[in-house]
């Protein structure tokens, strides 16, 4: 990253470390869905990554927003098999 943030830096790998784990389909093989058990884990993981400022956690990403994210890494992995 260009950023030399490292609260910032930290924050974004938590971030990204979840959002990496995120699957696109269930166990039995149907498209995930936001009533998914594995969905709901991952808007609450998101939520609770913090980001550390000066000794101090602040969670600046709400479940709407985390849930968009998963969203968005869902379209993501499912348009990427489609290539």
């Amino acid at each position: 990253m260009k950023c030399k943030s490292e609260a910032f830096n930290d924050w974004v790998k938590g971030m990204d470390q979840i959002l990496s784990e995120t699957r696109s389909v269930t166990i039995d093989g149907q498209p995930m869905e936001a009533s998914d058990f594995h969905f709901k884990d991952q808007i609450n993981k998101l939520a609770k990554v913090p980001l550390v400022l000066d000794g101090q956690a602040v969670y600046p990403i709400n479940v709407w927003t985390a849930s968009d994210l998963v969203h968005d890494e869902i379209d993501a992995i499912n348009l990427s098999e489609d290539i």
